[in-house]
């Protein structure tokens, strides 16, 4: 399998270090947020468009995380910057999506990876939310049972909502390998989920 990097920026070369940044929010200097954009502002970008699939949303989606990334730093101070403007990429382009679907808007890609796991509801009661926190907890279970592979297939499909042909250049395996791997995946946890009497929708 090929190394992945999921940033873009190949080296980083001219932006500065993630600490650096850091104390710029820290320090409350608007150049921490123009930093941020230099050195991860594709990869952002990147994260929002596998969700919402409009560049105007991923515009938007970007400012909102730059925005919500001065409002958390401080009192926040991520050990790894990445994953943390990561996650709040992804929750609001999530949102973003979720507010597009309820207009009708065109679906994303976002709409065939979630799909996939059939086994999560579109709509939810209390009960079934009270069972998200089993379905969690099953399911981290499970992927520790995986081999590294079929893991990285995992969450960049149901994480980043990456195309099978981007999964597959980013292992360096065939289309019809990674289409295997996730349904594999998909069948185990499904049983692992009628084993313990999990149910959704």
């Amino acid at each position: 399998m090929k190394e992945s990097n999921r940033n873009p920026v190949s080296g980083n070369e001219g932006h500065l270090p993630d600490e650096t940044i850091i104390d710029l929010y820290w320090d409350r200097d608007e150049t921490a947020i123009k930093e941020t954009d230099r050195k991860y502002g594709k990869y952002l970008y990147a994260i929002a468009y596998n969700i919402v699939h409009d560049n105007m949303d991923c515009e938007e989606c970007l400012n909102d995380t730059y925005l919500g990334t001065w409002n958390k730093i401080p009192p926040a101070r991520p050990s790894m910057f990445q994953v943390f403007l990561s996650r709040i990429m992804r929750n609001i382009a999530v949102d973003k999506y979720r507010h597009n679907t309820a207009s009708k808007r065109i679906p994303s890609e976002m709409t065939v990876s979630l799909e996939e796991l059939d086994c999560l509801p579109g709509e939810m009661s209390v009960e079934e939310e009270y069972a998200i926190e089993q379905v969690s907890k099953a399911l981290n279970a499970y992927l520790r049972t995986l081999e590294n592979r079929q893991v990285f297939a995992f969450v960049c499909r149901y994480y980043y909502a990456d195309r099978i042909s981007t999964i597959a250049k980013l292992m360096d395996v065939s289309e019809n390998t990674v289409y295997r791997d996730l349904a594999e995946i998909r069948d185990g946890f499904k049983a692992i989920l009628d084993k313990e009497g999990i149910t959704l929708g």
